[in-house]
């Protein structure tokens, strides 16, 4: 039996990043450029028989092929390991599916795995076609996969990773590890890689639920290499790439010094932890990542179900003006996401298009909406046009009887037919029928996401409505169902309240990572403070980096006032994620 060949591959784009930033290749962390961190790191993996460099080039590149198409970069190669050097591209097909990879992904930055259709940080190596084919080129039968800006995965769980592939590659084919976004890294084989390629598919799919195959969650599984919890739960991003993840491995960087080159996981993460608990007013440097903004309180749908259907909100809706604001204020940022939406439907505002491009013109990085879908058919012509990376639908019931029960109008097939109109497959948008404009050249990026609230009179239409949509769309979501701090009766199924242990103190660090500005301009400190009783400030008065800045204070003293005296927690369902994300923080 032949010896398997393993490498280590390097995918380097030098002129954008994988979610569309800038390339940051050349920047010096530790006296180091990040590349060669990348690359001595891969040269460092013990059971690699080459490191192969990769550069990303025009697909259908007709210049000279004998010419070195690393040359130029921030690195040199080790003294020690073979190192090999060739381009790879894409075609538009793999290019469709890139994008689309990379707009489930902007909504879980930090999260090794959550996105949307279970998007994993391990899906933001693919598509799998150049993979394949850069293995099959260099004769490889397994490879470490990590791109150039990853300059932090740890050489030694690749190690660890490749041990538990060698001991079944019949078995193992792909391992993978719970690790923050970029300290781990991909073990596949060229099997999987090919597989990958030809159907389509991503990462996400082998290892979420699929409700044709059943099966336990992979994590549990071998093909998981374990880490330790204290680098499992550290929610920051590893790969130097938006300018959040940038600024922290710089300081990640100066505080290890020179040792920071060959810090692992655990090094990295705990140098990460103290950085936010030391000097936990560094997190208020910049906004936080995630925003809802509500256009307007307004919805066709009045159920029971439906806040509006119980509660006046008086509130008019935002003023397209500020809504610019806003986006411009976040474009800035450089890795926001925004969903608008909230408690009302993004469609009923009459300029929902237009703030939508002015996010993405501004650089806002992920834009989504939240509706009911029940806008006419001029709405949904527009929204193939849109630069939406997602489109969240509340439909709420898998019958057209309990639709009408629940959101107290007979429209179940009226979204089911927009929806129909708008779905293209995989779960993105059908822009074919749109003109091309500079954000959208007729391909499907947008995702569609069904979303389901959990109450007693829909918990026979769950089942289906999870397993249908997941099959049509690639994910759908179930939500709990909002009281807004007891603002409205809870129809929960069974009770949600967490138990609150005496003398439980939740630990300062669990920031927040999502504000909600309501139409009025007011910014809450919770999603579920519908009335915003605990305003951080108004964002028609002043620039959100100044509420943001000044609620350092403000909820230091929020957190010193006893629970019960308190206008929104005390009726919290959702005690240990949301009570303490009060502490307008973020880790994000």
């Amino acid at each position: 039996m032949s010896p398997m060949k393993t490498i280590a591959l390097i995918l380097i784009d030098t002129r954008h990043g994988r979610l569309g930033h800038a390339a940051s290749l050349d920047h010096e962390l530790a006296g180091t450029t990040v590349l060669q961190h990348t690359l001595d790191r891969a040269a460092a993996v013990k059971g690699v028989d080459a490191v192969v460099l990769a550069v990303r080039g025009e697909a259908g590149d007709t210049g000279d092929a004998s010419a070195d198409p690393c040359a130029g970069l921030p690195c040199t190669a080790p003294v020690d390991t073979p190192c090999l050097r060739t381009s790879w591209s894409l075609s538009a097909g793999e290019q469709a599916q890139h994008d689309a990879i990379a707009a489930a992904r902007k909504w879980s930055l930090t999260a090794w795995r959550g996105g949307i259709a279970g998007m994993t940080a391990y899906d933001e190596l693919l598509p799998a076609g150049p993979i394949a084919r850069l293995m099959a080129e260099h004769g490889a039968d397994a490879a470490v996969v990590v791109r150039g800006d990853w300059c932090c995965f740890d050489p030694a769980l690749a190690d660890e990773q490749l041990a538990v592939f060698r001991s079944a590659p019949e078995s193992f084919r792909l391992v993978f590890t719970q690790a923050p976004p970029g300290l781990g890294a991909l073990v596949v084989d060229r099997k999987v890689a090919q597989d990958l390629d030809q159907h389509r598919t991503t990462v996400a799919r082998l290892l979420c639920y699929n409700p044709d195959k059943p099966a336990l969650d992979p994590i549990s599984r071998d093909v998981c290499v374990a880490v330790p919890a204290s680098v499992r739960d550290r929610h920051r991003r590893f790969i130097f790439d938006t300018p959040r993840a940038a600024q922290h491995l710089g300081a990640i960087a100066d505080r290890l010094g020179g040792s920071f080159a060959s810090a692992g996981a655990a090094a990295l993460a705990g140098a990460s932890l103290a950085l936010d608990t030391e000097h936990p007013e560094r997190q208020f440097d910049r906004l936080p990542q995630q925003w809802t903004i509500e256009l307007t309180p307004r919805r066709k749908a009045g159920g029971p179900i439906v806040p509006q259907h119980h509660l006046d909100l008086p509130r008019p809706a935002m003023a397209p003006g500020l809504a610019r604001d806003l986006v411009q204020q976040l474009g800035a940022v450089g890795d926001a996401s925004v969903l608008l939406g909230g408690l009302g439907d993004a469609l009923l505002h009459d300029e929902w298009l237009s703030i939508a491009e002015a996010a993405r013109h501004a650089g806002v990085l992920g834009v989504g909406v939240e509706t009911d879908l029940l806008s006419g058919d001029g709405t949904i012509d527009r929204l193939r046009s849109a630069p939406l990376d997602v489109l969240s639908v509340r439909i709420n019931a898998d019958t057209a009887a309990v639709y009408e029960q629940l959101m107290g109008l007979d429209g179940y097939k009226t979204v089911l037919d927009h929806l129909q109109s708008l779905y293209s497959g995989g779960g993105r948008f059908d822009r074919t029928q749109a003109p091309a404009t500079t954000e959208n050249d007729g391909g499907g990026v947008g995702w569609i996401v069904p979303r389901l609230v959990k109450v007693a009179d829909n918990l026979k239409d769950m089942e289906t409505f999870f397993e249908r949509w997941t099959r049509i769309m690639g994910w759908a979501v179930i939500d709990r169902f909002e009281t807004g701090e007891g603002l409205i009766p809870d129809q929960s199924p069974v009770p949600m309240r967490v138990p609150r242990p005496p003398g439980y103190t939740p630990p300062r660090h669990r920031h927040k990572r999502r504000l909600t500005v309501l139409s009025d301009g007011t910014v809450t400190l919770c999603g579920q403070d519908w009335l915003g009783r605990a305003p951080l400030g108004n964002a028609a008065e002043e620039p959100l980096e100044t509420i943001w800045q000044r609620s350092v204070e403000r909820t230091a003293r929020w957190l010193d006032t006893p629970e019960t005296d308190r206008p929104i927690c005390p009726d919290c369902h959702d005690w240990l994620a949301v009570q303490h994300a009060c502490l307008a923080g973020t880790s994000a």
